[in-house]
């Protein structure tokens, strides 16, 4: 709906960066994950298509071991339903391919030669391709019109600054309607934003209770997780948002930071980079995400002119200072390394 975009430019930005492991350089054990390593490894590529043997693209495709089950890296198919794990180390995986309720699995064993699966997933793919992300679910046609109407002002003057307003208008689509998964969650982000976390989580779960298909209650979900340092519960509330909407930068966003958390940098930058293709508008953050992802990995150059991208973009913003100590830091390091 269209209050989604004002609603994260209220919340994202107000929210500081909670980001762990700020002294580098680090151990070089923290620099790869398991199954992804630098040396012995190969690429597993593959291919996703429908039932009517049509390329699927943004079907999420999970790389796991195939004994434990763990989850190693995702990616996204792209419009020729293509992926690539670039490097993957000796042994037994299984390969994941999930779109909406639809899922295909296959085992792949990676021993010292480049790897290939082909997928399929039992859907139909639809003439006018593009619409299925922004759909309307069965539970918010329910709405009443007045309750819509509450919303929207609430969304309003989100956008204006005005969040105890705003949630007046939220107590009322609610008394209005007490399942609108909408409501919910736009009342949880301001509850975020306020530092209540409990409350905020609360109405994410009820807005999830009201329509489990709804997206933006998860990674709104996932974004309090990170906040309180719970990267494993993060990681599963924004897997479940990037089933539902593929396309959603924001999922990517909040997927990077809790892998930044478990120190897979790598794979935050895959998240990153999809994040940063995905929005429409630049968003500095991402810069600034994508930066300390960078100083895990000793790449100190490119972090340097992430930090500068962030800068340049937001001179005076809240995380500035602590973006220019970070510059200031690589500078250091680079000049050490002469």
């Amino acid at each position: 709906m269209s209050f989604r975009s004002a609603v994260f430019a209220f919340a994202f930005v107000l929210t500081s960066l909670h980001l762990h492991a700020q002294g580098y350089p680090f151990n070089q054990q923290q620099m790869q994950s398991p199954g992804l390593g630098q040396g012995n490894s190969n690429p597993l590529s593959g291919n996703v298509r429908s039932a009517d043997d049509k390329p699927l693209k943004d079907v999420r495709v999970e790389l796991r071991e195939a004994n434990s089950g763990v989850i190693i890296s995702s990616v996204y198919t792209n419009i020729a339903g293509n992926f690539e794990f670039p490097r993957v180390s000796k042994g037994l995986y299984e390969v994941v391919a999930t779109q909406g309720l639809e899922e295909a699995r296959e085992r792949i064993e990676i021993n010292g030669l480049p790897g290939s699966v082909n997928m399929r997933l039992a859907v139909q793919t639809r003439a006018s391709d593009g619409g299925d992300h922004n759909s309307i679910s069965v539970a918010q046609y329910k709405v009443p019109g007045k309750a819509r109407d509450e919303l929207k002002k609430a969304n309003k003057l989100v956008g204006e600054q005005k969040p105890e307003e705003a949630r007046k208008h939220l107590e009322n689509a609610l008394a209005i309607y007490p399942s609108y998964a909408d409501a919910y969650t736009l009342r949880g982000i301001l509850k975020m934003d306020a530092h209540d976390h409990d409350g905020a989580l609360a109405d994410l779960q009820k807005a999830i209770d009201a329509d489990s298909n709804y997206a933006l209650a998860y990674i709104v979900m996932g974004a309090v997780k990170n906040m309180d340092s719970k990267f494993d519960d993060a990681i599963r509330s924004l897997q479940r948002a990037e089933t539902l909407a593929p396309t959603s930068w924001q999922a990517c966003f909040e997927m990077a930071k809790a892998l930044i958390g478990k120190a897979k940098y790598e794979d935050s930058l895959v998240q990153l980079g999809r994040a940063q293709a995905l929005v429409q508008h630049d968003y500095p953050l991402i810069h600034l995400v994508k930066a300390h992802a960078m100083l895990a990995l000793s790449n100190y150059s490119e972090a340097m002119t992430e930090l500068q991208s962030y800068l340049a973009k937001e001179p005076t913003g809240p995380n500035s200072a602590q973006a220019q100590k970070m510059l200031d830091r690589a500078r250091a390091f680079v000049e050490k390394s002469k």
